[in-house]
């Protein structure tokens, strides 16, 4: 791919294409390996006398996300032995375990990270630009070459050594910095879309908070009758003998948990059913639906999403319930309602049973749980209100994947 910058597909990493004037003032593209232009950082602290307060743990990274969004406390948190790691602001975090997942992060804080993270940094800014190397890593070409090259099969890891070796072209330093330039105004410019989408959603949820006031203490008096009152009934799913990845073609399939954890429906995470004897009608998910996961972790049991659109012959797993509502609730509304914080809280404290990892809730004590039923006219009003946000936010989430496809055509040609 081509760009004003004059960036051409190298075949092997991130190159430019420039004159012969542009060369010999700054150099030419010249094929170096990764060890020889980037440095491990092991710089150590003694935790008996640890002067940061800040941790990062490999959780906290989030995949081909550059910004640190989460962080740990020395103080508050019991942290295991191995954060001893020390990193400074401008240093690159790369997660050495199940490299797939691209967690490449750009410290703008001091702190430490465990011995699983590598803290890493151009060892001279006069031939990689630092700003450039974030970008470099999160090439496919680079993520190839670390998934290639780990060991083990349950958590893969990769060496720094192993990395190491990672041949690319390197462009001239003038050129660097022109591709660094427009790379980071891209991320930029993603990060203020992310930004109004965070700002939506807290708008929206300050406007659920005035309309509604305190939902679990019901403090606009309005009633609260048992949840199973506004139900025509609860439905689950069923246990099926399935593959382990999304199916293609017409095949039936059975959503996985994570259709639903996060809020959101999203058909395609699903299992494949390849025996079509398996394929039961009745409980296949429809346009419509108002599904909760029956069976997670405590923070995610009870965790709700609503079924704008779905595909055809995808069915519910014995671990998600399908609500059927009357008519004192809208839908959409009862979705809202069931995410706020407040609810989730109460909906989490009747989860129960033996594992520890993983709780239940019955559908018993999902009936007898009072839910306070505003008025219907209030209801669609907040829902009219949600859906023009939730059409905003489609915008930018848009102009988001527009812009990672941008910023992967710079990086990888």
């Amino acid at each position: 791919m081509s760009v004003k910058c004059g960036m051409r597909n190298s075949g092997s990493g991130i190159a430019v294409r420039g004159g012969a004037a542009a060369r010999s003032a700054a150099g030419a593209t010249r094929r170096v390996k990764f060890g020889d232009v980037v440095r491990e950082v092991k710089d150590k602290i003694d935790r008996a006398d640890n002067p940061y307060e800040f941790y990062v743990a490999g959780d906290h990274m989030d995949t081909e996300d550059l910004k640190i969004r989460r962080r740990g406390r020395f103080a508050t948190d019991d942290v295991v032995p191995a954060f001893t790691r020390v990193f400074k602001p401008g240093q690159i975090l790369y997660g050495s375990r199940r490299t797939y997942l691209k967690k490449v992060c750009v410290a703008d804080f001091e702190g430490i990270t465990a011995n699983t993270t590598f803290v890493l940094e151009t060892k001279d800014e006069n031939v990689l630009l630092q700003r450039l190397l974030p970008f470099l890593m999160l090439g496919d070409r680079f993520t190839d070459w670390s998934i290639k090259h780990s060991k083990g099969s349950t958590n893969p890891y990769v060496l720094f050594g192993d990395l190491a070796g990672y041949e690319f072209d390197l462009p001239p330093m003038d050129e660097q910095k022109k591709l660094a330039e427009l790379l980071w105004a891209a991320n930029d410019l993603k990060e203020s879309y992310k930004k109004a989408i965070t700002a939506t959603d807290e708008m929206l949820k300050a406007k659920f908070r005035e309309m509604f006031g305190d939902t679990a203490g019901n403090s606009k008096n309005w009633p609260m009758p048992k949840f199973g009152d506004s139900l025509n009934g609860i439905e689950n799913g069923k246990s099926f003998v399935c593959q382990t990845v999304p199916r293609e073609g017409d095949y039936p399939a059975v959503l996985k948990l994570s259709a639903v954890t996060y809020g959101v429906y999203q058909p395609n995470e699903n299992k494949a059913v390849l025996d079509e004897s398996q394929y039961n009608p009745k409980i296949e998910v429809r346009t419509g639906d108002l599904l909760m996961t029956r069976k997670n972790t405590l923070e995610l049991v009870g965790a709700c999403a609503y079924v704008h659109e779905t595909t055809p012959r995808l069915m519910l797993p014995d671990i998600v319930f399908r609500l059927d509502v009357k008519e004192c609730y809208n839908k959409q509304f009862l979705w809202a309602l069931l995410s706020h914080p407040d609810q989730r809280q109460r909906i989490q404290r009747i989860a129960g049973g033996t594992n520890t990892s993983m709780v239940n809730i019955s559908k018993e004590r999902l009936c007898n749980l009072p839910m306070v039923v505003p008025p219907l006219s209030l209801q669609r009003e907040f829902v009219a209100i949600a859906d023009k946000a939730e059409s905003a936010k489609a915008n930018l989430k848009k102009s988001i994947a527009a812009i990672d496809q941008v910023m992967k055509g710079l990086i990888n040609g």
